[in-house]
């Protein structure tokens, strides 16, 4: 007898005990399995259907996400990419080379052609060491160029990863804006963020910089950059440029513009999208500054003037408008360093310990409809949850302070702040890691419509006439914004969300765009803010949030009574004195037993309510 896999498949489709029991039975007996190999089983089987959909994926997750998209990956392909055009030439017998000179090239070429090496860049998985390996990658491309007697080029000393962003000496304290005229008064500057490089007393004669301010309102970036002398003094052929990093460019830089020439070359630390250059000679004629974005395989183009820029004395001020930077929102991570260059060569960097980022500000004033005071040291859910025994769980980060849902010119945005820190200790990329946030949505009142139950795994429910249509989840690694299909089961909606996290504030914002929701009036809608432990590696049927058991662990919530359906909400947006109170809400159900938890309804959990502006 032949196993094959149509017939394996209803063995298991029907029973998965009868499949193992059947497949057991074959195996004892002398020569019951056949083993063929792929073009054996088609001769014998000739007839085979087609397949008419092919779906793209892997094993792990049902697209390329893993290996592709994020702009560590994207920058990857880009030099696996460059490494393979100057190897084909080579190969074509374009370029001379030897036999054995190719096939070492060629070995090296497939073995950086490897996906693993994909695996570990960008912020959807984590090797521990994730610079070891992009250094591995790019040893093995320059391994390429080495085997044919081609000059390695400086761009692959440049690491993929970015550098770790230093800790400023001053965090920006909110929005200003200082008049560029090279006079930086002390006031204007008050609220901005510092960056204090050598200088003063402590100056050196290579020195060049002695500090850079950054900050922002919500039209431009302003930077600052401070001399250790007077920027006339330096002399002809002074330069300074200034690089700035959009997450998502199409072509991004590693290098300045005169970098690649130094042995070891000026590696910026990131991908820089633009180019900011300000001649500082006595003899330019004036401050001039010229935007430029990065080119396809290197360089700079479609240069810009920038009109906000003046120097005098020891400072150079700078306003860079957020429009000409192209497609950012609010939000974003935006990276830039300056560069002090003189005829040609680099002479300082700043921030020296590695890039300067920011967080994008508000660019369009947020319009609230629902704002939700939340009670102090109600971060126990029931009333009887404590935190997790790690240290990445500090006091107070599942304690909600505040509530808001509003609007924004293109967006519905909801924003928790926490009386505890927002911190990101693995690394996503939303900045988003020890907290999972969910939004409820009703849209329409109507009992029957939605789904009374919230997400797989939060163990609460919705009364029928507040069943929720639209569910936004946000998380480190899988966010997401969802609705309720015809079988009342969530779907994924095709909308991209953003996560901005403010460490700062304490506060996370979600934007949502307005067409991912129908029409409506959003001021006419319910909603209901939740805050949950995120978890990489959550029970059977729970999406990714922590467990609450009897006793507190290293991971685990504490508190939980001896039961299997209580809820794993640990705060909700409730404002304070309302009845009845959240903690009457979560404690309030029927104990059960049940281990799969697919078999009990909404009336089975913890009933939650809804808020409406």
């Amino acid at each position: 007898m032949i196993l094959d896999g149509e017939n394996a498949w209803q063995y298991y489709e029907n029973d998965g005990k009868e499949f193992l029991h059947e497949l057991y039975r074959l195996l004892s007996e002398d020569e019951a399995i056949q083993t063929v190999t792929p073009s054996e089983y088609l001769e014998m089987y000739p007839e085979q259907r087609d397949i008419e959909n092919l779906w793209a994926g892997c094993w792990f997750t049902p697209d390329f996400s893993t290996w592709i998209g994020e702009d560590e990956e994207n920058l990857g392909w880009e030099c696996l990419r460059r490494t393979r055009k100057m190897l084909d030439g080579y190969l074509k017998g374009e370029q001379d080379a030897t036999e054995e000179q190719i096939a070492a090239a060629l070995d090296a070429m497939y073995a950086a052609e490897g996906s693993d090496w994909f695996w570990w860049y960008g912020a959807d998985q984590d090797s521990g060491d994730d610079p070891a390996f992009d250094l591995m990658y790019r040893q093995t491309l320059m391994d390429v160029y080495r085997a044919v007697g081609e000059e390695v080029p400086a761009w692959l000393s440049v690491p993929i990863i970015p550098k770790t962003s230093p800790l400023p000496a001053r965090e920006v304290q909110g929005f200003f804006t200082p008049a560029v005229d090279g006079v930086a008064g002390e006031e204007e500057w008050a609220a901005a963020g510092s960056y204090r490089e050598m200088g003063g007393a402590m100056a050196r004669a290579e020195d060049v910089v002695e500090a850079l301010y950054y900050g922002y309102d919500q039209k431009h970036l302003y930077l600052r950059l401070e001399g250790v002398r007077q920027w006339i003094e330096l002399g002809e052929g002074l330069e300074v440029f200034f690089y700035l990093g959009v997450v998502g460019a199409p072509n991004v830089n590693g290098l300045s513009r005169y970098g690649e020439h130094k042995k070891p070359p000026t590696a910026l630390g990131f991908g820089a999208s633009h180019e900011v250059i300000i001649p500082l000679s006595p003899s330019s004629g004036g401050e001039v500054a010229t935007l430029s974005t990065a080119a396809k395989g290197g360089g700079w183009e479609y240069p810009q003037p920038l009109e906000e820029v003046a120097f005098s004395g020891t400072t150079l001020e700078l306003a860079v408008p957020f429009e000409a930077l192209g497609g950012l929102s609010t939000g974003d991570r935006l990276t830039f360093v300056a560069v002090v260059s003189q005829q040609g060569r680099d002479l300082d960097v700043a921030p020296s310990a590695g890039p300067a980022r920011v967080v994008v500000p508000e660019l369009h004033p947020i319009t609230a409809l629902l704002t939700v005071d939340d009670p102090m040291g109600d971060d126990h859910g029931p009333g009887s949850y404590t935190y997790p025994t790690d240290g990445v769980f500090d006091p107070g980060c599942f304690d909600l302070e505040q509530f808001v849902v509003g609007t924004d010119e293109e967006n519905l945005v909801f924003a928790f702040t926490f009386v505890g820190p927002v911190n990101n200790p693995w690394g996503s990329g939303s900045g988003l890691a020890v907290q999972a946030l969910d939004v409820y949505v009703d849209v329409d009142h109507q009992p029957g419509s939605g789904s009374r139950l919230l997400l797989p795994g939060r163990n609460a429910a919705l009364p029928e006439d507040r069943a929720w249509d639209y569910a936004v989840w946000a998380e480190g690694w899988t966010p997401g914004v969802y609705r309720v299909d015809e079988a009342g089961q969530p779907k994924p909606v095709g909308t991209e969300m953003k996560i901005a996290v403010d460490p700062l504030a304490r506060k996370v914002t979600i934007r949502v765009p307005r067409n991912g929701f129908p029409e409506g009036n959003p001021a006419d809608w319910g909603y209901l803010g939740v805050v949950l432990g995120q978890e990489g590696f959550p029970a059977m049927g729970v999406w990714r949030v922590r467990d609450v058991e009897k006793q507190a662990a290293q991971w685990r919530f504490g508190g939980a009574p001896e039961d299997t359906n209580h809820t794993r909400i640990i705060d909700l947006a409730w404002p304070n004195g309302a009845t009845p109170t959240q903690e009457d809400m979560l404690s309030i159900y029927s104990p059960s037993q049940e281990t799969d938890m697919g078999s009990l309804g909404p009336d089975d959990f913890a009933q939650v309510g809804m808020l409406q502006p």
